[in-house]
């Protein structure tokens, strides 16, 4: 039987968050750095790479920019188009 929508977005919510995570990870920056540029807590940070709190398109739009990188690295694994974190520069 196939999941509900509630815990397929769930577990997709905390995969973005992850990788939201990598890529602020792999340019140094902590959560507070990010969060300050984004006009947002690092709390409110937090709960979007844990996947406790769903990130908008906007907000994902936003954090790329700031990471320098584009949506498409965050949701490209959802697609068979998984970006490396380690081979974007």
């Amino acid at each position: 039987m196939r999941q509900s929508l509630k815990a397929q977005t769930t577990d997709i919510d905390q995969k973005i968050g992850a990788r939201i995570r990598e890529f602020r990870l792999l340019r140094s920056m902590s959560q507070g750095a990010l969060a300050e540029k984004l006009g947002i807590t690092f709390q409110q940070l937090q709960k979007y790479e844990k996947g406790t709190n769903r990130v908008s398109a906007s907000a994902l739009i936003l954090i790329c920019q700031e990471l320098g990188i584009t949506p498409n690295h965050i949701l490209g694994a959802f697609f068979d188009n998984d970006e490396d974190p380690e081979r974007v520069h």
